[in-house]
């Protein structure tokens, strides 16, 4: 018979056979659902993050006991600890030896580390933080522009232009270029708690296959850095990303300069379990 434990591990206690721990995707009291692809631990301390960002974990407020942390995520004390060790090094957290787990007011404000495993984890930026337009129009694309979308000779772009803000501030400007047609019927919309690209596919109908992104580090402009706050010629962070749809076709194109201040950026690659 397999204990309450071996059941919360998702042990099988037959002999000669594979042990595995953490298999179980959800627990039926948890409104967390695993996503694929993305350790457990780092799914769990963003839960626990967004609890504390929202308010619910208060600066100087106790967190429940690991028990009932595992009891509530459905996994084991060992990823419990991994996401709370996760929350600690950002700051977010303090361990007292004796007393239990602490919220703390992390200095100069929220300092997320967000965990980029997925499309959705990528999208789902635009969701988490507010976006201020600055500008938008159908514009004749600069050549790396048209380039990237693989337009005709003569094609036009629209052009969206914004910044995006957190709790610590102004952190991002980004620039998103899509092809016309694409484009348009997004003129007039909402923006401000969501992205061009999570947009064009909720209006459009459109699937997101894949990404290609390029980072590189580059000084501030001087217009951005005026947007953002900061000195001239700051050190940013600079992405230009691409996103396609199932056939392959290039949806959306943009440029942006992000401060890895106020919001530190995050990617974990796993083994694709395949050998050789």
């Amino acid at each position: 018979m397999r204990s309450r434990e071996d059941s919360v591990l998702g042990i099988d206690t037959a002999p000669n056979r594979l042990i595995c721990l953490d298999i179980i995707t959800t627990n039926p009291r948890s409104a967390l659902v695993y996503r694929p692809g993305v350790p457990r631990y780092l799914q769990i301390a963003e839960a626990l993050r967004a609890r504390i960002r929202t308010g619910e974990g208060q600066g100087g407020g106790r967190l429940p006991s690991e028990h009932a942390l595992c009891a509530e995520f459905g996994v084991s004390r060992p990823t419990v600890r991994q996401a709370l060790d996760v929350l600690t090094e950002e700051g977010c957290l303090i361990r007292r030896r004796g007393r239990g787990t602490f919220v703390t007011v992390a200095p100069g404000g929220e300092r997320t580390l967000r965990v980029i495993g997925s499309i959705e984890d990528m999208i789902a930026l635009g969701n988490e933080t507010r976006y201020k337009p600055l500008d938008r129009g159908v514009i004749k694309p600069a050549p790396p522009v048209a380039k990237a979308l693989r337009l005709a000779k003569g094609a036009r772009v629209v052009r969206f232009v914004g910044v995006r803000h957190n709790d610590a501030g102004p952190f991002q400007h980004v620039t998103v270029y899509l092809p016309e047609a694409l484009g348009r019927p997004l003129l007039e919309e909402d923006l401000s708690t969501t992205s061009v690209i999570a947009t064009a596919e909720r209006r459009l109908g459109i699937a997101v296959k894949f990404s290609e992104q390029v980072i590189n580090v580059a000084r501030a402009p001087k217009a951005v850095a005026e947007l953002l706050g900061l000195p001239p010629r700051t050190p940013l962070l600079h992405f230009q990303r691409t996103y396609f749809s199932d056939s392959g076709e290039p949806i959306e194109f943009a440029v942006s300069y992000q401060s890895g201040e106020r919001f530190p950026y995050r990617v974990m690659l796993y083994r694709s379990g395949r050998r050789g």
